[in-house]
C-alpha cells in the first residue's frame, strides 16, 4: 500500500509484510539500487545536500574550530560519521562532540541536576563560535535544560567562566518548537541560530484556515481537542452542566495568538512537504484514470502490473504546485529541492520570527550550491567575533 510518512523523513513508501522489523534503514542510494524502481520516494531534500551545505556555511564564515551535538541514535551516529570526514578534509576542526540525552525529561529536577553536575557538558565550556546540532526536537528540549541548569550552576559555582554567546546552525531534522511544559524556558538564547530548513512557500488560504479551526467545529478529531486544552491551559467540556466551569474553554481561543514557540502560523517546510507529497498521489492517480490503456491496467492487471503502471509514472512526475515550485524526482527517488537557510529572530515575549537568508540549490554549479545574505543576518548579541 502507499502512503505518505508522517514521521520527518517525509517519505511516500510501498510497504509489505517482509519489510516490517527490518533493520537500521541504508542510505536511500543503496536501498533503490537493489531494486528496479525506488522502494522510497522522498518529498525532502537529499540528506547529503544538506551536508555538502553545512560544510560551505562553516567555510563562508570560516569557522574552522566547531563543536557537535547529535541524538544519542543510530541516526546521530550516521551523522558523525558522513560529516567529521568531510570535515576533516575541508581544514574544520571539531572541538568537541556531544551526544544529547535522550530521555531527557524522564528524570526530575534534582536528578538533572546531579547527572549536570557530574559532567558539565562540553559545549557549555567550549571557545568554539560555531555549534552544529544535529537530531529532532529533543535534542533542543535537551539544550534549553541544560542551558537552564548553567544558570543554576553560575549561582552556586561563580568561579565557572562560560564562553560567550555561540552560533547554533541546526538541521533540518530540528524544529524549534515547545511544548506547554517548556514555557519556563527564555528562547532568546536561541537569538542567531543559523538553520537549514526544508524549503516552503505560503500557500493561498493556509492563515485564514489556521484562523478559523475551533474546537467546537472539529467533531471526531481527537487531535484538536488534546492539543487545544494543553495549548490554551483550559478544558473542553461536554455537558451543558460544566459550561461555566472555571478554565473552561471557550471556543474563541485563537491560534494565532499564541507564541511561535508553540504554534507557527506560517506554512513549516515538512508541511510543505506532505502538501506537496498529497498532490504528487494526486497527479499519477489523475493520469493513471485518464487514459484508456491504464485504466485497463487499473481494472484487470494483478497488485504487481498496478504497482510498477504506478511506480513508472511516479518517476517521470513533473509539475508546478500552486506556488509555483516545480515537483520532480531525481533517479534515486528523492525529490529535486533544495533548503532555505533561515536566521533565528528572539524576542523579548519568549517569541520568534525565522527570516530566510539563503538558499542550498541542488540546481546551481557545483561549488555554488550556497547563497547567504550575511548583511540581513542577526547574530546572538554576546558573540564577539562572527569568524569571517
Amino acid at each position: 500500500m502507499y502512503g505518505f510518512d508522517g514521521s520527518e523523513s517525509g517519505e511516500l513508501e510501498e510497504e509489505s509484510d517482509s519489510e516490517k522489523g527490518a533493520a537500521a534503514p541504508k542510505p536511500q542510494q543503496e536501498v533503490n539500487a537493489q531494486t528496479h524502481f525506488p522502494i522510497f520516494y522522498h518529498m525532502v531534500p537529499s540528506e547529503a545536500l544538506q551536508y555538502m551545505g553545512i560544510v560551505q556555511l562553516l567555510l563562508y564564515f570560516r569557522w574552522k574550530w566547531v563543536g557537535l551535538i547529535t541524538s544519542d541514535d543510530d541516526s546521530g551516529e550516521y551523522f558523525l560519521k558522513t560529516l567529521e570526514p568531510m570535515l576533516s578534509q575541508n581544514g574544520i576542526c571539531s572541538a568537541f562532540t556531544e551526544r544529547a540525552v535522550d530521555k531527557l525529561h524522564e528524570l526530575n529536577v534534582d536528578a538533572f541536576i546531579h547527572t549536570y553536575l557530574t559532567k558539565i557538558p562540553a559545549f557549555v565550556l567550549s571557545t568554539s563560535n560555531a555549534v552544529v546540532v544535529y537530531g529532532e526536537t529533543t535534542t533542543i528540549y535537551y539544550l534549553a535544560n541544560v542551558m537552564w541548569a548553567t544558570k543554576l550552576i553560575l549561582l552556586m559555582n561563580p568561579e565557572y567562566k562560560l564562553s560567550a554567546g555561540k552560533v547554533w546552525i541546526t538541521t533540518a531534522q530540528i524544529d524549534f518548537s515547545f511544548t506547554i511544559f517548556q514555557k519556563i524556558f527564555n528562547i532568546e538564547m536561541f537569538h542567531g541560530a543559523i538553520s537549514f530548513t526544508i524549503h516552503s512557500e505560503e500557500l493561498l488560504g493556509f492563515r485564514a484556515f489556521l484562523q478559523d479551526i475551533r474546537p467546537f467545529e472539529s467533531k471526531g478529531n481527537g487531535f484538536i481537542t488534546t492539543f487545544w486544552e494543553q495549548t490554551f491551559d483550559c478544558i473542553i467540556q461536554n455537558s451543558a452542566e460544566q459550561e461555566n466551569a472555571r478554565g473552561t474553554c471557550t471556543g474563541e481561543e485563537s491560534l494565532e495568538t499564541l507564541p511561535s514557540p508553540f504554534f507557527e502560523m506560517s506554512m513549516t517546510g515538512h508541511s510543505y512537504s506532505i502538501y506537496n507529497a498529497v498532490y504528487v498521489v494526486a497527479h499519477v492517480l489523475q493520469t493513471l484514470s485518464s487514459g484508456r490503456s491504464n485504466h485497463r491496467a487499473m481494472e484487470h492487471g494483478d497488485r504487481q502490473d498496478i504497482l510498477n503502471l504506478f511506480h513508472t509514472f511516479l518517476r517521470k512526475i513533473s509539475f508546478n504546485n500552486s506556488a509555483g515550485d516545480e515537483i520532480m524526482f531525481n533517479d534515486h527517488g528523492e525529490v529535486i529541492a533544495g533548503f532555505d537557510i533561515t536566521n533565528l529572530i528572539t524576542f523579548s515575549n519568549n517569541s520568534y520570527i525565522r527570516v530566510k537568508v539563503g538558499k542550498l540549490d541542488p540546481r546551481a554549479l557545483h561549488g555554488e550550491e550556497l547563497t547567504i545574505q550575511e548583511d540581513i543576518i542577526e547574530w546572538h548579541p554576546q558573540l564577539i567575533q562572527v569568524g569571517k
